[in-house]
């Protein structure tokens, strides 16, 4: 896989599971424009205050073996962000 591929695939189920939602972060701009499942769509044009971070979290981070957070503000997770150990 290259460098910079996605490693979420954008689809229902990983939609339905994103815990963006619930994020301290997520604010009016993200819920107006319907924005979520950052670590697989990318980043948000919307400003974002960190205030914490639920990726870590999330049934998605843990699923794909990611190990960053903010997707919201760095963009799609690739595979430099894949750990190689099991998150728990």
């Amino acid at each position: 896989m290259a460098q910079n591929s996605k490693v979420v695939p954008d689809t229902e189920e990983n939609a339905s599971r994103c815990r963006c939602p619930e994020c301290p972060v997520y604010n009016e701009c993200l819920k107006d424009n319907e924005e979520l499942l950052f670590c697989s769509r990318g980043n948000t044009e919307c400003k974002i205050q960190k205030r914490g971070c639920l990726c870590l979290h999330c049934p998605n981070e843990i699923e794909y073996k990611l190990n960053s957070f903010f997707y919201c503000q760095k963009g799609a997770a690739t595979e430099k962000n894949v750990s190689t150990e099991t998150l728990k």
